[in-house]
Parts: structure tokens; C-alpha cells; sequence
């Protein structure tokens, strides 16, 4: 017995290590199978369903269904509006971020918190804040006719009123990825730079500028994807004479059944995703490098100064409140009536479904949302958390991402870019007939939830994973703790707060998805973005305010939201 001694203590880790991989394998092997079937099968149906009937008939119906989907003029109009968007976002964001990113102040945690807001607000919300602030009755058009301004349509249906709105909703990206980075840097680089000789705008473009440049890259990228997939405020504030990708995919696949050209649309949305969301990821690992230049605890500027006090008001709080505007007009559209102020539409809200103008109850849509939301959060938890684990552990092996941390990366990033709309249309072809019928059945709602959010819970655990000390887990393991045992002991006290701040982001964002759900919805299954977009489009004074007042609550249950993710969040690395 003594003689095997040593091969069965040798053998012992060997197997330990073997088991520790195959649990990871299967680990990741559950994510990886669900966006196989609820993302990749979808998209794969798009595709055999844009290019069969090409194949089958030949050139003349591929070309038919092109010049009937208006792609070409349909690609520049959501291209170029998307440009001009992030433009102008980045030129309201870089300077916000620089202050957040280099000064403390009072009241800095509250800012962020408003910049964050637009970001996690459906966007059926914040299209519907702009309406009230710039549309023919908005608040600033009435303001401006009152003091003897020209008094006009206002710029809803306008262009104007599409890239307002796109600011307002992605700004909030550029601060926190580029503030992020700003904060990450050693300004020690630049002051010896100052020293050598070098003048403050040099030490700047040499430097700083060049350091900066990947995550500026970064969140362009991003707000560019986000802008070009915009669907809710095209839907409201363009009109039906702006047309998007999204919103012509929407077009041809409901209002007129040609699904064959609203594949041939997805097939482009799901292309420039892919090179978007690539080009992303490899950005990233440009982040990560800058983002360790900063000494730990290096202090941060003090606004000490009139001049730095009069900087940190008008670059930081200045850009922070003026978010607010849109936010404050909605709320108060939902108390203004033609008769004055009046908390009406907040109490027919609650008045039988029998007198409702409504076609679904507003309570009975917002048991709907809190439902799929908590069911999305679960799905998204389930999956989100052995996938981070899985890329954060492919990361810390090297000094930098390895190809299978990379690829992991991108892969569950797809969701993040993947058209709402697409995805929505996606479910409706490829889960219709039998083994996978679902058409009717509320399990789609949720699934399509929990994939526009599991990029996100991914993002918001990955820089506590990052953080995480691996020689506590070797010293429990060596100890003799069971793997399951080490997570609950070691992992699960230094991530509890992470663990929250998912939750909370995987539940706000579900509660607030459209695009998909407005393809996806049944009687009986409305939720609140899709009722308020439903009373939108009714006339009639009482089903606009009731709209606002769902509108209402809806924002500031995501600004709690919000909150939450902020008080639980890692600090250091942002989420994205």
C-alpha cells in the first residue's frame, strides 16, 4: 500500500484540477447553449429566411425585396444620423468626463446618478420626455411663445429632436467610460513631461490625449451601436418619414408581412454588429492596459479654487442637470391638464379597466413588467455569472486576454448590439412550429429580456472578478475546502455587492425593453413601455396624460435602479 503512496498523492491534484476543469466547462457550457438557441438559431432562421427564397427564385426576387426594403437609402439614414449622434455625444460627454474622471466634489455620487439615468430609461420614456419638452405643447415651446417667440409645430418629428434625444440617452456612456479612464491615469506622466520642457497643450496630445484614445474609441463605438439600433425614439420623436434600420424592420415585418425583406435588413444590423462589437472588445484591452497607469489611492483634484469651482459647475453639474430638463417636463406634463394643474391621470390609472381607455389595464401591465423582470434578472444571474467567471479567469491567466477570454468576450457581447427589433423578429420565425412552438406563450418575453440584459450583468461582475485575490481561493483549496465551499466562504462575502448591483441592472433593464416586446406581445401579456406607447398613439387628452403618468413612474423606479447599481457597484473599472 506504502508503494502507491506517492502515485495516489500525485494522482489526488491531477484529479482535483481535472474536476475544477470540467466544472468550469460545464459552467460555461449552459450560457454558451442558451445563446445558441435563443440568439444564434434566431439569427440563423433571419438568414435562411433573407437568402432561401433568393436561391429558390433567383436574382429577380432578391432584387425585389431589396428595392422594396429601400436598403440602400434606409443604410445611409441610419448610418448618417448615428454618426451625427455620437459626434455630438462625444462633444457633450469629453468634457463631463474629464471633470468626473480628475476632480471630487460634493454631491458627485447624486450627479452621476442623473448622468446614469437616461441610459437605463426605456426608450419609449425618454422619447416621450422630449415630446413633452420640445413637442408642439412641449414645455419649451410654450416657454418660448410665451415671451413673444415664434409659435411653431415645435421639433418633434424633426431630426433635431432624434439627436437631442440620442445625447441625452448615451452621454451618460462617454462619463463613465472615458471619466473611468481619465481617473485610471498617473498625472505624474504629464508633470514630467511640463518639467522637460514640454508646454500643457503638448503634455496633453502627447500624452494624456494618446492614453485616452482607446476608451474614447471605445465608447464611440458603443453609442455608434446603440444609435444605429435605436428603435423607440426614431418610432416616436422621426416620424414615419425617418427611417431607420430598426424601424423599417419593424415596418416590413408587421405592417406589411414581408418577412423575406425584414430578414435581408437584419442580416445588414447583424453584420455592422459583429465588426462593431469586435472592434470593441479589442479596444478594451487597450482600457485595461491604461486603466493600471494610476498609483492605488492617488488622490484625486479638490475644487478649491474659484476658477476649478466655476470648471467642476459648468463642465460637470452643468451637463447633469440639463439631463434633468427632459425628465422634469415629463413629470410635470403628467400634472398638467387642459384645465391646469390637476393629479387626474394619476387616478385613472387606478380606476376600473371597464372605463380605461386603455385596451389593457395599467395595473395588470405593470404586474406584467415586475413579473418579466424578475424572471429575466433570475435567467440573467443564472447565466451571467459562470460566463464572467469564465472571461475573468481566461484574463488573469495572462498579462493580457488570451484568444479563448477574447472570443468568449465578443460572443456574449453580441446581445448587447443585437437589434431589439431583430431580435423580436428573430423569435417570431424561428419559434413557430413544433418542437420549439411558442407563439402565444409569455416564455419568450422574458427569454428576449434576459438577453438584452446578460451583456450588462456580465459588464457589472467582471471588474469585482478581476479584483478578486486568487491566493484566497489556492489557500481554502489547500486546505481542503470543496470548490462549492471556497465560492460560498471566499468569493460570495468579497461579491455579495456585485452580485446586487447585477441584479439590480439585469431587473431595470428588462423592466424598461421595447423593441423586442413589440413584437413579441399578446393580449393579456402588454407591459408598461409597450401600454405607454399603445396610449401614445391613441388621440385623446386623457390617454396622452394617463401615458405620462406611467411614464412617470417608470423613470423613477429606474432611477432607483439605478441607485442601487451605484451603492453596490465595484468601484475602480465602470461596467462597460
Amino acid at each position: 500500500m506504502d508503494a502507491h503512496s506517492p502515485s495516489l498523492s500525485a494522482g489526488a491534484p491531477a484529479a482535483r484540477e481535472a474536476g475544477k476543469r470540467a466544472a468550469r466547462a460545464g459552467g460555461v457550457a449552459l450560457p454558451l447553449l442558451f445563446l445558441a438557441v435563443f440568439l444564434v438559431y434566431p439569427i440563423a432562421r433571419i438568414l435562411s429566411l433573407g437568402f432561401g427564397p433568393a436561391v429558390i427564385g433567383g436574382e429577380a426576387f432578391l432584387a425585389a425585396a431589396v428595392s422594396d426594403s429601400r436598403l440602400g437609402r434606409v443604410l445611409l439614414s441610419s448610418a448618417g444620423q448615428a454618426l451625427l449622434s455620437t459626434a455630438l455625444t462625444l462633444l457633450a460627454g469629453l468634457p463631463a468626463a474629464y471633470v468626473f474622471g480628475r476632480y471630487d466634489f460634493r454631491g458627485k455620487g447624486l450627479l452621476r446618478v442623473l448622468l446614469g439615468i437616461p441610459f437605463v430609461l426605456p426608450t419609449v420614456v425618454a422619447s416621450t420626455a422630449f415630446v413633452e419638452l420640445v413637442g408642439a405643447r412641449g414645455l419649451l415651446t410654450r416657454a418660448v411663445a410665451a415671451l413673444g417667440g415664434p409659435q411653431g409645430p415645435g421639433l418633434s418629428r424633426t431630426l433635431t429632436a432624434v439627436l437631442m434625444a440620442h445625447v441625452f440617452y448615451n452621454a451618460g456612456i462617454v462619463v463613465r467610460i472615458v471619466g473611468s479612464a481619465w481617473a485610471s491615469l498617473d498625472p505624474r506622466m504629464g508633470e514630467a513631461a511640463r518639467t522637460l520642457g514640454a508646454s500643457r497643450a503638448s503634455a496633453f496630445m502627447r500624452i494624456t490625449a494618446r492614453l485616452l484614445l482607446p476608451s474614447v474609441a471605445a465608447s464611440a463605438l458603443l453609442v455608434f451601436a446603440f444609435c444605429f439600433s435605436s428603435f423607440g425614439v426614431i418610432l416616436i420623436l422621426g416620424g414615419p418619414r425617418m427611417a431607420t434600420l430598426e424601424t423599417e424592420i419593424y415596418r416590413q415585418a408587421v405592417n406589411m408581412f414581408n418577412l423575406p425583406a425584414a430578414a435581408l435588413l437584419s442580416v445588414v444590423q447583424l453584420a455592422l454588429t459583429v465588426l462593431v462589437m469586435f472592434g470593441y472588445s479589442r479596444l478594451q484591452d487597450r482600457m485595461g492596459v491604461t486603466q493600471r497607469a494610476r498609483p492605488e489611492n492617488a488622490p484625486k483634484m479638490r475644487a478649491s479654487t474659484p476658477a476649478r469651482r466655476a470648471l467642476v459647475l459648468l463642465l460637470g453639474v452643468g451637463p447633469a442637470v440639463g439631463l434633468g430638463v427632459p425628465m422634469l417636463a415629463l413629470a410635470a406634463g403628467s400634472l398638467l391638464t387642459s384645465r391646469g394643474f390637476s393629479f387626474a391621470w394619476w387616478a385613472a390609472l387606478f380606476q376600473s379597466t371597464g372605463h380605461s381607455l386603455f385596451w389593457t389595464s395599467p395595473i395588470l401591465a405593470a404586474a406584467n413588467s415586475l413579473l418579466f423582470s424578475v424572471e429575466a434578472m433570475l435567467i440573467a444571474l443564472a447565466l451571467g455569472i459562470p460566463a464572467a467567471y469564465a472571461i475573468a479567469r481566461g484574463q488573469s491567466r495572462r498579462s493580457g486576454r488570451g484568444t479563448g477570454a477574447a472570443v468568449l468576450d465578443i460572443v456574449f457581447l453580441l446581445p448587447l448590439g443585437t437589434s431589439a427589433v431583430t431580435l423580436g423578429f428573430g423569435f417570431i420565425v424561428a419559434f413557430n412550429a413544433p418542437p420549439l412552438d411558442f407563439q402565444g406563450s409569455a416564455v419568450l418575453i422574458p427569454i428576449a429580456h434576459s438577453l438584452v440584459a446578460l451583456p450588462l450583468v456580465i459588464r457589472s461582475l467582471l471588474p469585482a472578478l478581476r479584483g478578486l485575490n486568487p491566493r484566497l481561493r489556492e489557500a481554502a483549496a489547500a486546505l481542503g475546502a470543496s470548490p462549492s465551499r471556497v465560492w460560498r466562504d471566499v468569493d460570495l462575502p468579497m461579491l455579495a455587492r456585485s452580485f446586487a448591483a447585477a441584479a439590480a441592472f439585469g431587473f431595470t433593464v428588462s423592466l424598461g425593453e421595447f423593441g423586442a416586446t413589440a413584437l413579441l406581445t399578446r393580449p393579456g401579456l402588454i407591459t408598461l413601455p409597450v401600454l405607454i406607447y399603445n396610449s401614445l398613439t391613441r388621440p385623446g387628452e386623457s390617454s396622452q396624460g394617463q401615458a405620462l403618468a406611467l411614464s412617470t413612474i417608470l423613470m423613477v423606479v429606474c432611477g432607483l435602479g439605478l441607485a442601487v447599481i451605484e451603492r453596490f457597484r465595484a468601484r475602480g473599472r465602470e461596467m462597460f
